[in-house]
């Protein structure tokens, strides 16, 4: 029975010890950051058709001149945080790279901008690619760059 109640009570100090990560906003104040998921790119696809969401290719402007995943709008990942002000917050916003590296990194930095809610493109434009789905290499989706 003992061993039963430090067991118990063990448990009980481990879980109160856990917390929710968290991230801070520009102002300091400890902000809870957005879950990041990871989604397919056929899932991407269905999603980012919708007029609500965000699409975002992180590669070079070299890279996605050479074709990107259709919809997707080029903010390459070394001016990202310098472009936050272009994306909106309460939308989802989808974020794809070459093979899934940049893109992962990219959604870190919008989590922890409090960005809400976030996916990564597993995979990323190659896996788009072998997957068959509607690429484009054709302009307006260049976001003009600011470099930090």
């Amino acid at each position: 029975m003992k061993y039963l109640l430090f067991l118990s009570a063990a448990l009980i100090g481990f879980a109160g010890c856990q917390s929710a990560p968290t991230a801070n906003t520009d102002s300091g104040v400890p902000n809870s950051s957005a879950d990041i998921k990871e989604v397919s790119p056929s899932e991407a696809q269905m999603a980012v058709s919708k007029p609500y969401s965000q699409f975002i290719d992180v590669r070079s402007p070299e890279e996605y001149a050479g074709g990107y995943a259709e919809r997707a709008e080029n903010i390459p990942l070394d001016t990202l945080a310098a472009n936050f002000d272009r994306l909106k917050k309460d939308d989802p916003v989808y974020v794809i790279c070459q093979t899934g590296s940049r893109s992962k990194k990219a959604a870190e930095m919008l989590s922890e901008a409090g960005f809400k809610t976030i996916y990564n493109v597993s995979g990323g434009t190659a896996a788009w690619q072998s997957a068959r789905l509607p690429m484009s290499s054709k302009p307006p989706h260049n976001v003009p760059a600011k470099k930090l």
